[in-house]
């Protein structure tokens, strides 16, 4: 229906395409299970690092970086914008990497935290070592001094610090930028342009796009479903269900404990659509990669797909929530 799709994500693994693919790799083999054509694998992106890395959805179904200069380059393409990625320089982004780098390290002193502090290229983030969970108000307390010494520093560039559950982060830019950069480029006017995400307080990654497009709170991957399928409804748009195998559930140990919860309305025994090949398929996944640090730790000669269509994805951060 010529809907564009574009995953916003605080994860960066720069043009390592197959970094992503582990984190969309439900959906992608939904993608190829469904036979989605090439016309509408072409309108599904994924912007990596904020505002960093585009990519976008082949035929083959799988991801390819979007070319930053030359002709149809988005970078050379949003140059205009005062804050797109091309306009950036390098020790201004350096000059945010350094401070971050620095005020999280402290912090982990400070707070005594079992926790580690990794640079990558646009990004410092600070991740709790294993067998250890970080309070989140130590999370919190992290993202608001690196607000504070950024802001007092007077950075010239656009910044996210944020709290993601499991962790926290500092990204050079953030998804105002990339949301705006993707209207120009697309030719997607603000009022046709929505943002769903679940981090809107001033310590989540979403706040920013709130400057840029109308936007939906959610608070669960439940929620996304709901507001999508909403959107479809209203824009006439049939839901064609997907086919998911059904799991009869356990019989009661005694017919007398039944409840009749666990019946539909004909008294016909309910069942449950649980997949338990694709629940192991996302669990072996998680253990090829290190999401914190985006470290593969093996890689299969041939990639895992699902044996139903009930592959779903869940946007995340650099590690839990981005």
């Amino acid at each position: 229906h010529g809907v564009t799709v574009a995953v916003v994500t605080a994860a960066g693994y720069e043009y390592q395409r197959e970094k992503y693919e582990l984190r969309l790799s439900g959906l992608l083999a939904f993608f190829k299970e469904l036979k989605l054509p090439a016309e509408d694998c072409e309108r599904f992106y994924l912007f990596g690092g904020e505002c960093n890395y585009l990519l976008t959805l082949g035929s083959d179904y799988r991801l390819h970086a979007v070319k930053e200069y030359g002709p149809g380059g988005w970078m050379l393409a949003t140059k205009y914008i005062p804050d797109s990625p091309g306009n950036w320089d390098e020790q201004d982004v350096n000059e945010i990497l350094d401070i971050s780098e620095e005020t999280l390290k402290t912090c982990v002193q400070q707070h005594k935290l079992r926790a580690r502090v990794v640079r990558k290229k646009r990004a410092v983030g600070m991740f709790p070592k294993p067998d250890y969970m970080i309070p989140r108000e130590a999370l919190d307390e992290a993202v608001l001094t690196v607000q504070a010494e950024l802001l007092g520093a007077q950075i010239a560039l656009p910044f996210c610090a944020f709290n993601g559950g499991r962790d926290c982060w500092v990204d050079v830019g953030n998804k105002r930028v990339g949301v705006e950069i993707l209207q120009s480029y697309l030719g997607i006017p603000v009022e046709e342009t929505l943002h769903i995400g679940d981090q809107f307080l001033n310590t989540g990654n979403d706040y920013a796009a709130r400057d840029i497009c109308p936007c939906v709170w959610i608070t669960s991957p439940d929620e996304t479903t709901y507001i999508l399928k909403s959107i479809l409804r209203l824009a006439g748009v049939s839901l064609r269900p997907a086919v998911i195998p059904s799991v009869p559930e356990k019989e009661p140990s005694s017919p007398h404990n039944e409840s009749t919860a666990n019946k539909d309305v004909n008294g016909e025994k309910k069942h449950k659509n649980i997949d338990f090949a694709e629940i192991e398929r996302r669990t072996n996944m998680v253990q090829l990669m290190d999401v914190y640090t985006g470290e593969i730790k093996t890689v299969p000669s041939v990639m895992p797909r699902p044996e139903s269509s009930s592959a779903l994805a869940h946007g995340s951060a650099h590690g839990s929530t981005e």
